[in-house]
């Protein structure tokens, strides 16, 4: 069976910035993590969580980096799912979670920025499919580390406007030549594709 989900990134508009993938269904949350990377443009340089809940909610799924962080719970048993509070993402497919159509889950990247998705089932095929692919998409991920969502249309107000009392210094940041400016709109499908077939073959 093959899931195709529609991803938003929270927040974002005008665009609305948003991807249409299709997995296997026996992908556990952490493959899930990478294709979302895969498909955003993200460079994994952060932690990460799914949750139903977003924020607050259980039960959560969270990478296991080898070492419990000392005010985190430990990680449940997998057959206890969902139960508990917290568990590995690399133990917990996704057909034990998504059942049907227009089931949502939270996934957040960079505790900081709070870069929030929500990961939406859309179809459930009968197709087999072994690699992810991206099917649609919209709008330009923004810069990691840029401070959110409040944060990029800031930067992107400031870069677009040569006027702006910050342009020079966010024009050298995203290394940009004089008259360059960042397009919200810009996405492009097959360069999406290639990405996420590299960083699936790559993945650890």
């Amino acid at each position: 069976m093959a899931y195709v989900f529609k991803i938003k990134l929270e927040r974002s508009s005008k665009p609305p910035i948003w991807r249409k993938v299709k997995v296997n269904e026996s992908l556990t949350f952490l493959e899930l993590h990478w294709v979302i990377q895969g498909a955003f443009g993200w460079y994994n340089s952060h932690l990460h969580q799914f949750s139903p809940g977003g924020w607050g909610g259980t039960p959560i799924l969270q990478e296991d980096h080898g070492v419990e962080d000392w005010d985190q719970a430990p990680f449940s048993d997998p057959k206890t799912w969902p139960h508990g509070e917290r568990y590995d993402c690399a133990k917990i497919e996704l057909k034990d979670y998504f059942h049907s159509p227009k089931q949502k889950i939270a996934y957040i990247y960079d505790f900081g920025d709070d870069w929030e998705h929500t990961v939406e089932l859309v179809e459930i095929t009968d197709e087999k499919i072994q690699q992810p692919v991206c099917l649609a998409g919209k709008g330009q991920t923004p810069m990691e580390d840029c401070g959110g969502m409040w944060g990029y249309y800031e930067m992107v107000e400031a870069i677009n406007d040569p006027k702006h009392p910050e342009h020079e210094d966010f024009m050298e940041w995203v290394d940009f030549k004089k008259g360059q400016k960042w397009d919200v709109n810009a996405f492009d499908l097959e360069e999406v594709r290639e990405r996420l077939g590299v960083l699936w073959k790559n993945k650890k």
